[in-house]
């Protein structure tokens, strides 16, 4: 019996790894241009995202409350992943933008430790949200701000469309055993 234009070929085509990682990628990583630290434009998907396993986090600058231990509980739980963490990217994203440029990003790592490889993204405001919405770090609600912002890193394993997260305020050897786990 054949059906080369029915529901069999419909449903073959609609669960097909492909397209199942193509809404994902619509959904959840948009592809807009940002700039690195040093100033270069970077294409969130196909720069950054696409065929990678990748850590995400935000962040800003002049942030001391959550983003400076998140930041160094990531640093030392990468340290922690030893072979684990080749191949994977580490990425932060400023939640400030208009202030956060390229410089003060490179700044940011100077100052803080943070190896060399990692990559800080900035840009202009609403494309730099766009991919902060698509991730879920921030929402729409108007009276949610700054001061609220996650202490969350997503992991996401591109090629597999597997996703996950990590509370970044855990200790050091929690998010590398938790991160261990979810990329073996």
């Amino acid at each position: 019996m054949s059906d080369s234009t029915g529901f069999f070929a419909r449903w073959s085509k609609k669960g097909s790894p492909d397209s199942d990682r193509e809404q994902v990628r619509r959904q959840r990583l948009p592809n807009e241009t940002l700039l690195d630290q040093n100033g270069r434009s970077v294409r969130f998907y196909d720069d950054v995202m696409k065929n990678q396993r990748v850590i995400v986090n935000v962040m800003y600058t002049v942030c001391s409350n959550t983003c400076t231990p998140s930041m160094r509980n990531l640093i030392e739980a990468r340290g922690l992943l030893g072979d684990y963490a080749k191949g994977v990217k580490f990425v932060s994203i400023t939640l400030t933008p208009e202030t956060d440029s390229p410089e003060a990003l490179r700044e940011y790592r100077k100052t803080n430790g943070v190896p060399a490889d990692w990559i800080f993204l900035t840009g202009k405001p609403q494309p730099v949200q766009r991919v902060q919405r698509a991730l879920g770090f921030i929402s729409d609600r108007e009276d949610e701000d700054l001061y609220t912002h996650s202490s969350i890193a997503r992991y996401c394993d591109e090629p597999l469309i597997k996703w996950t997260h990590v509370n970044t305020l855990l200790s050091p050897r929690t998010i590398a055993r938790m991160l261990r786990f979810e990329m073996a």
